[in-house]
């Protein structure tokens, strides 16, 4: 196909140069929302930061000020497991069951932190200070030596066929005593 001159040749009269686009305000537009957005995440990551507050009841069953009546409703809880066992009323696997919940519910109340549901692991990778350490180490010790009459098999495991409900009993009253926030 050939092009013809005339195609290409263009009018010069009809062709006018642009003039400068002004960017300027847009830009200043993009750039106050930006600033905005940087001083807000500064604000949110101030706010995020500090800690929380406790609540009242935390506050009020923690650390060395707790009342002592406190640790007198603990070996309650720990005396009504005992108590029932004894009366056939508990099965030794449930009152391994619940003087283990005992001790974990006491140490979630004790330290402030979640350890309901913590395993021996999660117990030993807890960050330890110098007010934590022994409490920490006191519910691990307590949790590890409930662990085989509270799973293993009796017939299999020594530990599950000797340790008495009355010994974990101890452990966990030893645990609420030795307790230190």
């Amino acid at each position: 196909m050939l092009w013809h001159s005339s195609v290409f040749a263009a009018n010069t009269d009809d062709l006018h140069p642009v003039g400068t686009l002004s960017l300027t305000g847009p830009l200043i537009a993009v750039i106050a929302v930006c600033v905005a957005l940087a001083a807000l995440l500064v604000i949110v990551a101030i706010v995020l930061s500090r800690p929380r507050r406790r609540s009242r009841k935390q506050t009020q069953l923690r650390g060395a000020h707790r009342n002592a009546s406190s640790k007198a409703e603990w070996r309650q809880r720990i005396d009504d497991v005992l108590a029932r066992h004894a009366k056939g009323i508990l099965s030794r696997e449930d009152a391994f069951v619940e003087l283990a919940l005992i001790a974990r519910d006491f140490a979630t109340v004790a330290s402030g932190k979640p350890l309901n549901a913590s395993t021996l692991t999660d117990l030993t990778l807890i960050d330890r200070t110098s007010t934590n350490r022994q409490g920490l180490d006191t519910l691990r010790q307590t949790i590890e030596a409930m662990y085989p009459p509270e799973f293993a098999d009796p017939a299999f495991n020594h530990a599950a066929r000797t340790v008495t409900v009355e010994q974990a009993g101890e452990w966990v009253a030893n645990l609420v005593e030795r307790w230190r926030a």
